[in-house]
């Protein structure tokens, strides 16, 4: 152990004096990798803020996913499968975890019974399910939700409804009946009205599976993407469902996933949202691109400098070998002059980095690693290429 420590001591004094004696040159290389450690932080910074500007932009825009009829018209007539409410009501899926505020309804054409608890018809009223509290612009009513209920309810399937307040009030329970089944139905009151529409509000899930015996019930759907970045994998994933209206109009022939008929289209109207981010991705595709090729010429300049230092010491390699030193020896010394000059020019490179951005991101500190990696890569090539000539070759070569 003690012979391995003096050695490593031997070692770094020897190269220390090399670099001292040496100074100009070894300034040069100090300088030269600093700039291109400097090169690197600057390159990860400016990606990282033209993906914060992206990020700002994708905020910024608010789209909708809207589904049509096929030749994209119609948004509010739609008669779609119930099935489909399952694909935009899964939380697992792209479109769940991505969009919010989804809006499905039923036509309101269809009507139940109201009914006292022993099954006695008391009126009659047209019966809408829903994925969302109604409104007076839709519905022509104005909704007062209990504060300990919440909206959310309707999106599950639960047996709650909304009702006009002269019917019954809140925490009240309301029994209805109809043909798809016969014994009464207790539901509880979450929401009143005050106007004089007669209309029955429930989740649409619950609509679906009791209230209705129609299996093309879904009268219009839409919904606001929450993450706008995740568009073309939206896009992607409802093409497995719907198509994309075009001039022609053309419907794609076969089943879609839920084994229906392509009969409906969608869209996101995007308004200059393209125009907006196309080119700050275009610039950051750019410099990600550039980013390998960098690495790549770290290792050639690894190489180059390495190269260039050793050419003038090869008799003095020669010289050391004659005398016992052992090939993995000269490689040592000749490696380790270049990582003591590339972690210096680093370090001077990272403190001028975070001098001039403030602060450094762990992304760009993990670029820097790899720099370094690839330099020492370089040097490591030509270190390991004059540990192995021979000392003859050498010698001769310098005759």
């Amino acid at each position: 152990m003690k012979n391995l420590l003096r050695r490593i001591a031997h070692s770094l004094s020897y190269t220390f004096t090399i670099l001292i004696r040496k100074a100009v040159k070894s300034i040069a290389v100090v300088l030269s990798i600093a700039a291109f450690t400097v090169l690197i932080c600057l390159l990860e910074f400016t990606i990282h803020k033209q993906e914060q500007l992206l990020d700002k932009l994708y905020k910024k825009f608010d789209i909708d996913i809207i589904i049509m009829d096929s030749a994209g018209a119609y948004p509010d007539n739609l008669e779609l499968d119930r099935l489909y409410a399952s694909v935009f009501m899964n939380e697992n899926n792209i479109l769940g975890k991505n969009t919010d505020n989804l809006k499905i309804r039923s036509s309101g054409k269809e009507t139940i019974s109201v009914t006292n608890e022993y099954g006695e018809v008391i009126t009659e009223i047209s019966v809408v399910g829903l994925t969302y509290l109604p409104d007076m612009a839709e519905f022509n009513v104005s909704v007062y939700v209990g504060n300990k209920f919440d909206k959310s309810v309707l999106m599950s399937g639960s047996r709650v409804c909304i009702v006009p307040g002269r019917m019954k009030g809140l925490g009240d329970c309301i029994y209805i009946k109809t043909e798809k089944v016969e014994e009464p139905i207790e539901y509880l009151v979450i929401g009143t009205y005050d106007e004089t529409e007669d209309i029955f509000f429930c989740p649409y899930l619950n609509y679906s599976e009791l209230l209705t015996s129609s299996v093309n019930n879904i009268y219009s759907l839409k919904c606001e993407i929450t993450d706008t970045k995740a568009l073309e994998e939206l896009e992607t994933f409802l093409m497995n469902y719907f198509t994309k209206p075009t001039i022609a109009g053309i419907t794609p022939r076969g089943l879609n996933a839920l084994d229906l008929k392509y009969t409906h289209s969608f869209v996101m109207p995007k308004g200059n949202f393209e125009e907006a981010t196309d080119p700050i991705k275009a610039d950051i595709l750019k410099l990600k691109i550039l980013e390998p090729f960098v690495f790549v010429f770290s290792v050639a300049i690894g190489f180059v400098i390495s190269m260039l230092s050793i050419r003038n010491r090869k008799a003095e390699f020669a010289v050391m070998r004659s005398m016992g030193a052992s090939g993995g020896y000269v490689f040592y010394i000749s490696f380790i002059e270049q990582a003591v000059l590339c972690l210096i020019g680093a370090l001077i490179g990272v403190l001028v980095s975070l001098i001039g951005f403030k602060q450094l991101s762990a992304t760009q500190i993990n670029k820097v690693l790899i720099f370094i990696g690839c330099y020492l890569a370089g040097t490591a090539i030509e270190a390991l290429r004059i540990a192995s000539v021979k000392v003859m070759k050498i010698m001769k070569a310098n005759d």
